[in-house]
């Protein structure tokens, strides 16, 4: 569901004096300054009774949390980056049920230098620079990595034990889409299959977790009442 306009979460409130009937006066409270109400942030999205502020939203596009698609708008990049939020605050509910998913520190320090690697790339400057220029702290993007990275571990965890691979199913992908790659690059001896067995096997069974992510990921948003603000 979409509401056409933006919702502020905080404005400056006016403070009244009380005053008791039979108590001795007392000093008036100082007033209220005057001038306009502050909109401290807005929300971008409700996700049950949880809210997505648009300041994260602003500062994961800032710093280029996902990799850009080819061609894409700066609009359809900010959706994209809202859509993931909402998905990890879905499954950040059936994570908080369970336990011992925190990653390692060096995992999350490989991927946040690899992040500051990219932005500093991509805007021509220090990842120091280009994070204060975002309003954000490497100690912020390395919270966001260990969420994502725990949320990861979560997921596969909890769906990958249910998958079933068949022999069936790796015939049918190395006769179709290992195949067809294969002639696309111009190899005329395709490897037996009995050769690439094993490699098709975690090809196949990624595909098949992707598959089942995509699905549980659709039940979660169908059992949640799902509000995005346009701006």
């Amino acid at each position: 569901m979409f509401c056409g306009s933006l919702v502020g979460l905080v404005f400056a409130g006016a403070i009244l004096a009380r005053t008791a009937g039979s108590a001795a006066p007392q000093a008036s409270p100082a007033a209220t300054p005057p001038g306009p109400a502050v909109l401290v942030d807005r929300i971008a999205a409700v996700v049950g009774d949880e809210i997505v502020l648009e300041s994260e939203i602003r500062k994961l596009v800032a710093v280029g949390f996902l990799e850009r698609i080819p061609g894409e708008t700066n609009a359809a990049y900010r959706d994209r980056v809202l859509d993931q939020r909402i998905v990890d605050v879905l499954r950040e509910r059936q994570l908080r049920r369970s336990s011992g998913f925190d990653p390692k520190p060096e995992e999350v320090e490989a991927r946040v230098a690899a992040l500051e690697a990219r932005l500093s790339k991509e805007r021509g400057i220090p990842a120091a620079a280009a994070l204060a220029a975002a309003g954000t702290t490497r100690e912020e993007l390395a919270a966001w990595v260990r969420r994502g990275l725990a949320l990861e571990s979560f997921v596969r965890e909890r769906l990958a034990p249910g998958l079933k691979v068949t022999e069936a199913d790796l015939r049918a992908y190395y006769d179709s889409v290992f195949r067809e790659a294969a002639k696309k690059r111009g190899i005329a001896d395709v490897p037996p299959f009995e050769d690439v067995r094993e490699e098709i096997r975690e090809v196949v069974r990624e595909l098949k977790l992707n598959a089942e992510i995509e699905r549980w990921t659709g039940q979660l948003r169908s059992e949640t009442h799902i509000l995005i603000y346009r701006r």
